[in-house]
C-alpha cells in the first residue's frame, strides 16, 4: 500500500471532527464533539476565546484513502520554562490512526518526528498533560489529553518507537452513585458550600472546611459539560480536586469533603460521579476504590528525546 501523506491546512480542520469522534467512541467520558465544539477547542485554551499563542509551527499531517481519513497528527512548537531557562519542545498534541493500518499510524509518527526536527527539536512530548499549559484539546478526556489504554495499538506505536512512558492519570468512576449526608469530623470547623454555574446544564461545586477563617480542606467539583455540549456529559460530576492540609489528613476530613460534594450535587440532579489520580498516587487509589469507585480508564503521556536515540 502506498501511503501519500499531505499537510491538512488549519483552515480546514473542520475535516477532521467526524474522523476524531468515531476513534474516541470507545474511551469512557470522551465524548462526541460538534464540528463548533472540535473548531474552538481545537484553536482556543480551555474555557476560554484565548488563542494558543505559545504555539509555534503547527501543522497537521494526514493520511487519505478513497477520501475517507485514515489518520492525523496535530504537532506544534511550543516554550517551555525551567530553571529560569526558556527552552523549546516539540508537540504531538494530538495523534490518532485506524485500528489495523499500523503502516498509516508509523507514517504519520515519522512524518511528525521529521517535521519537528527540521524545526530544531529534540525532544518530543507526545499527549502532553495539560497541567500546568493547556496544550491538549480541552475537550478530549476531560481536557487531560492523554492516550487511553483502550487506544493500545497507539500506545504501543509511541513504545516501538523509542518513546518512554513519562506520567499518566488513572479515571475512575461511579455510576448511579448513593450517598448520605456526612458527620462533620470537627463541629468547630465551618463549611462552605459554593454553586457556581459553568458551562455544563448544571453548575459546578466546591464544599470547604475552615478553622478560624483558614481553609484545611477543600473539594471543587465540575460538571463533565464543562468539557463539552454532549447530552450524556450533563448528569456526570467530575472531581477535579479533593486536598486536606497535612495537620489536618487522618481525621476523616477526605471522607467528609468528597461526601458532602456528591450529596450537594445529587441534590443538583447529577447522578454519576467521575474523579481521577496519578497514575503513581496508589493510596488515593486506594481510597477512591474503597469508597465506591471503579477504574474506568488508565491514560499516558509520552516523551522521546530525538538526541539520546540518535547516539545510541
Amino acid at each position: 500500500m502506498t501511503i501519500d501523506i499531505f499537510y491538512l491546512k488549519l483552515s480546514f480542520i473542520k475535516e477532521l471532527y467526524s474522523f476524531y469522534n468515531q476513534q474516541v467512541n470507545d474511551i469512557p467520558h470522551c465524548y462526541p464533539v460538534s464540528l463548533e465544539e472540535f473548531e474552538n477547542g481545537f484553536r482556543f485554551k480551555k474555557f476560554t476565546s484565548q488563542p494558543h499563542t505559545e504555539l509555534q509551527s503547527e501543522a497537521i499531517i494526514a493520511v487519505k484513502e478513497n477520501e475517507e481519513f485514515l489518520g492525523f497528527a496535530d504537532i506544534a512548537v511550543a516554550e517551555f520554562e525551567q530553571d529560569g531557562e526558556v527552552r523549546k519542545e516539540g508537540l504531538i498534541r494530538f495523534l490518532a490512526y485506524q485500528p489495523g493500518h499500523r503502516s498509516v499510524g508509523q507514517a504519520i509518527l515519522d512524518e511528525s518526528e521529521r517535521y519537528l526536527e527540521r524545526h530544531g527539536i529534540n525532544k518530543i512530548n507526545a499527549f502532553r498533560i495539560s497541567y500546568p499549559k493547556d496544550y491538549c484539546y480541552s475537550f478530549y478526556h476531560l481536557g487531560f489529553g492523554l492516550v487511553s489504554d483502550r487506544k493500545w495499538h497507539l500506545c504501543a506505536l509511541f513504545l516501538m518507537n523509542g518513546y518512554q512512558i513519562e506520567g499518566g492519570e488513572v479515571f475512575m468512576h461511579w455510576p448511579e452513585y448513593e450517598v448520605s449526608l456526612p458527620e462533620v469530623p470537627d463541629n468547630k470547623a465551618e463549611i462552605v458550600v459554593t454553586q457556581e454555574l459553568g458551562l455544563g446544564s448544571l453548575p459546578n461545586l466546591t464544599v470547604e472546611a475552615l478553622r478560624d477563617g483558614n481553609e484545611i480542606g477543600v473539594c471543587h467539583s465540575l460538571s463533565a459539560g464543562q468539557y463539552c455540549q454532549a447530552k450524556e456529559a450533563q448528569d456526570w460530576v467530575f472531581i477535579k480536586w479533593l486536598g486536606v492540609e497535612e495537620s489536618e489528613q487522618k481525621q476523616g476530613w477526605g471522607r467528609y469533603l468528597l461526601q458532602r460534594n456528591l450529596w450537594e450535587m445529587k441534590k443538583i440532579g447529577y447522578k454519576n460521579t467521575i474523579i481521577s489520580t496519578n497514575i503513581k498516587n496508589y493510596r488515593a487509589q486506594l481510597f477512591y476504590t474503597n469508597y465506591g469507585y471503579n477504574i474506568a480508564d488508565t491514560t499516558y503521556q509520552f516523551v522521546k528525546n530525538l538526541d539520546k536515540m540518535k547516539s545510541e
